[in-house]
């Protein structure tokens, strides 16, 4: 399989963007339900910052993502399928990005509202703000964990349109992006 995508199939780069993301966001969900938990320890901070930093790591990815999406062909979707499921799998696509854009800026400037540091894996990415902006603060909070829950929904429905596809329509759209699963008959 090459690097590239071509008309017909995903590439490796983007394949391997897709599952780093994934991997990387479910793994970010499940931490920052667990971490709001935790007590008031040097381990607790610490995951706070891992999760600071894999969350921009997901939106430098993100980035990738749409930058390498705007240099390369798109593997077509198949041509049986209905306007309104086009319309569909466009609009989550483009949900899915949003979100994937969204909710690490609204932790970033939760982050600094909050007055704290912004670090990355170790390193100071931007210094305290000087004072805790309240407004900001609450607005940003507000748009990371709705962000979430909306995130969430959209993977939901993408996943299902994918076993949809694979399983009752048995097209090779799941294959594309996960090439160790069989194509259907």
């Amino acid at each position: 399989m090459p690097i590239r995508n071509t008309t017909e199939r995903w590439g490796h780069l983007s394949i391997a963007l897709h599952w780093i993301t994934v991997l990387l966001v479910l793994g970010l969900v499940v931490v920052g339900f667990v971490m709001q938990e935790l007590p008031n320890t040097p381990f607790k901070r610490d995951v706070y910052a891992l999760h600071k930093s894999f969350g921009l790591a997901v939106l430098g990815l993100t980035a990738l993502r749409l930058l390498w999406r705007t240099l390369q062909p798109t593997p077509g979707l198949p041509g049986t399928m209905p306007r309104w499921q086009r319309w569909a799998a466009h609009t989550g696509h483009a949900g899915l990005y949003a979100l994937l854009i969204a909710i690490p800026a609204s932790g970033f400037a939760y982050n600094w509202a909050s007055n704290f540091s912004t670090p990355f894996f170790g390193v100071t990415l931007l210094e305290r703000a000087g004072s805790i902006d309240r407004e900001l603060r609450v607005l940003a909070g507000e748009v990371h964990e709705w962000g979430v829950y909306a995130l969430l929904a959209l993977l939901a429905a993408h996943a299902g349109a994918a076993f949809y596809h694979h399983y009752q329509l048995k097209d090779r759209v799941l294959a594309r992006m996960a090439p160790w699963i069989k194509p259907p008959p």
